[in-house]
């Protein structure tokens, strides 16, 4: 490690589909693994972490640094990610950061395209059927992260494509960039896509189907302009949780009453921590 070393640390990701772990000194990367079994990954990312910090010869108390993808996405992966690093806080020194994950492939496509200053792009990432996690992003080059325009939505497919088709209207001939698993998850919607779809001679959409995941170039990108604090990570969950909305049906089957369970839920919900362990 340099004497001007950023020092060790550790980037995570959970939130969609992949496992994603990296380890950086000084911004040059010395691991990066992609683990494409998101079922798994909570069997996967412990056992992951003490080969990596063997065969580089490091101790987890050793990372200054942890930057952790917070969402949106799965809700089990943010979890994941978000109580390893709290863990790892615990017994070390490091200081979190957390890093947006529509941000994260946008930031992908920023790179992969090598769009300049200006460049627009909409990330689509599935959130339930019939639903994606909707936003669009404006480009400063390939040594910034991409900006966001907007606080990231929950909406149809259908209204995404609006809302798409809106923009490259205003952008006139400047092509609109989109990525993510919205549009894979979502074909028939955007079955009428090829390799550009016109909204008329001058506005061109232009689709990046096989972007579904963040570069390791992106994460470590957004690590690097990371904000990093000695304090656990809130999670960026948008859309409502499948067990909350279902407790209601789930409680009468239990034989409880449905307003009590739901108020019941939410008086823990609001209650503070006892204890830091």
């Amino acid at each position: 490690m340099s004497i001007r070393s950023t020092g060790l640390e550790l980037i995570l990701n959970a939130a969609e589909g992949v496992l994603q772990i990296v380890v950086t000194d000084d911004e040059a990367v010395l691991c990066a693994q992609e683990w494409r079994r998101a079922e798994r990954a909570t069997e996967i990312l412990a056992p992951a972490l003490r080969e990596i910090c063997a065969a580089l010869d490091l101790r987890l108390r050793d990372f200054r640094r942890i930057a952790c993808v917070r969402g949106p996405g799965s809700f089990t992966g943010i979890r994941l990610v978000l109580a390893t690093a709290a863990a790892l806080r615990r017994t070390g020194r490091a200081r979190l950061a957390g890093l947006d994950y529509m941000q994260a492939l946008a930031t992908s496509a920023v790179l992969e395209r090598q769009l300049l200053y200006n460049a627009r792009l909409w990330v689509l990432t599935h959130a339930r059927r019939n639903l994606v996690h909707c936003q669009p992003f404006v480009a400063y080059g390939p040594q910034i992260p991409a900006q966001p325009l907007q606080a990231v939505e929950l909406c149809p497919p259908a209204a995404a494509l609006q809302r798409i088709a809106a923009q490259a209207r205003e952008c006139g001939e400047l092509p609109v960039h989109v990525c993510g698993s919205g549009l894979t998850r979502n074909a028939a919607v955007f079955a009428h896509w090829g390799p550009d779809w016109r909204t008329d001679a001058a506005q061109t959409i232009r689709p990046m189907s096989g972007l579904v995941s963040p570069s390791v170039a992106a994460l470590c990108l957004l690590a690097r302009h990371g904000d990093y604090f000695p304090e656990d990570l809130e999670p960026l969950y948008v859309r409502p949780c499948d067990a909350v909305e279902n407790l209601p049906r789930l409680a009468e089957r239990q034989g409880l009453d449905s307003d009590t369970a739901a108020a019941t839920l939410d008086d823990l919900l609001k209650r503070a921590p006892q204890s830091e362990i």
